[in-house]
């Protein structure tokens, strides 16, 4: 990961620096409207400018390859966000959920892929891949404006649901997309069809089976220590992604999320209150701090690869046709896909709940891990790491603000 550095200890020092200026970015911006992925993800732009005009040995090259991506930071940012769900709280609004996680990726990536394609005159297929990586929302930048400013469960549930399914459906697209961009697989409409309905299909019943035998195993061990629970979580997140990836050829990822979702259900069952909730707390922390720090790390070295290379032949033109598109991508969902439910029986949803789905659909770690799984032989690599830097850049910094003064003058319920 730490290229340019062969010492060992020297690798820790920066690891251990690093997460030192993620402590002190999260302490002194925690009342800030601009996340501190935000910063975080300017810090590591400034790194990576500064690289280019120095060869100081303490300041290697910062990337990541694909693999590590893709086998250690997916499966924990998944398993992360599915513990947060509650699947009763789900069954009432699978429709719309369901809707805006697959029709609402689908829909995304042709809105941003289109534009992108036809401005830089690359192919169409090409263009998908980046409107792929940005299909994905993640509120979790805004999370301390909603836990400020509560908002209505219902709609609550919405913005998570949503977050969390459309991680596991941009996912399965994104690997389809850039494998046909790749020239790994033949473009076969039908057969696409198949493979992208098989990864999620097959995926949910490993994933449930993987989460249930896990939870039951920890209620037969009956162990007090928080280790076993800690343990067998990271076990479960890294097997059954592995299992359905390499074995049933499934999404890893929507085989994480339905795991997590199960075992976070299961898993005290039985036991009291008072210690149930303790370790619930204890697991929440947990879980908490490994997401928090795989997002930085993947943030901090998409900032420093961005800043490495040199894009000042890149037309301003192209920067602001990128953030358009997303913004229509997200437009035409929210608005457009409100208006569909509605036509379909679906309860109506407020004005207002709309305009708070349409502010925080926010980019984070999942678009970023997606851009960074791209190799780095593709011919537009550096180019999508640009505009995805800029389209993530544009929604931490500019949407939050928008969305916390929207919420304090507006009342939901």
């Amino acid at each position: 990961m730490f290229y340019g550095i062969t010492s060992l200890s020297l690798s820790i020092t920066l690891f251990c620096v690093l997460l030192l200026l993620f402590s002190a970015v999260k302490h002194y911006v925690k009342n800030c409207l601009i996340s501190p992925e935000a910063w975080i993800l300017f810090l590591g732009l400034i790194y990576g400018i500064v690289g280019r005009y120095t060869d100081w040995q303490w300041h290697p090259k910062l990337t990541l390859k694909p693999d590590i991506v893709l086998m250690l930071f997916l499966p924990l940012l998944i398993f992360s966000s599915g513990r947060m769900i509650k699947p009763n709280a789900l069954k009432s609004e699978v429709i719309p959920i369901g809707f805006f996680a697959i029709i609402g990726v689908i829909v995304t990536t042709f809105i941003i892929g289109f534009p992108i394609s036809y401005i830089l005159g690359i192919p169409l297929i090409h263009g998908l891949v980046l409107g792929a990586a940005n299909g994905a929302t993640d509120p979790a930048a805004v999370g301390a404006i909603f836990k400020n400013l509560k908002l209505p469960d219902r709609l609550n549930v919405l913005i998570e649901g949503e977050s969390l399914f459309n991680d596991g459906v941009t996912v399965v697209l994104f690997t389809l997309i850039s494998g046909l961009a790749l020239g790994k697989v033949t473009f076969d409409p039908v057969y696409s069809a198949i493979e992208f309905i098989w990864a999620i299909l097959a995926a949910i019943p490993i994933g449930i089976t993987a989460g249930w035998l896990a939870a039951k195993l920890l209620c037969h061990w009956c162990e007090e220590q928080s280790f076993f629970t800690a343990s067998m979580s990271i076990i479960l997140a890294y097997g059954v992604f592995l299992i359905t990836e390499n074995i049933f050829h499934a999404s890893g990822v929507i085989s994480v999320l339905m795991a997590a979702i199960v075992f976070s259900k299961l898993w005290s069952i039985g036991e009291a209150d008072k210690e149930k909730n303790r370790k619930a707390r204890i697991m929440g922390a947990f879980w908490d701090y490994i997401s928090q720090t795989l997002n930085a790390f993947l943030f901090f070295i998409l900032g420093a690869m961005t800043g490495a290379h040199d894009f000042s032949g890149l037309s301003f033109y192209i920067i602001i046709a990128a953030i358009f598109s997303l913004i229509l991508s997200r437009f035409v969902i929210v608005y457009g896909g409100c208006l569909v439910l509605r036509l379909l029986g679906n309860r109506l949803f407020l004005v207002s709940w709309q305009h708070v789905l349409f502010l925080g659909g926010l980019r984070g770690g999942i678009s970023a891990a997606l851009v960074l799984l791209i190799p780095h032989d593709y011919a537009y690599q550096q180019l999508f790491l640009c505009l995805a830097f800029t389209m993530i850049a544009f929604t931490l910094i500019i949407q939050p603000p928008l969305l916390s003064s929207y919420l304090r003058k507006t009342r939901l319920s």
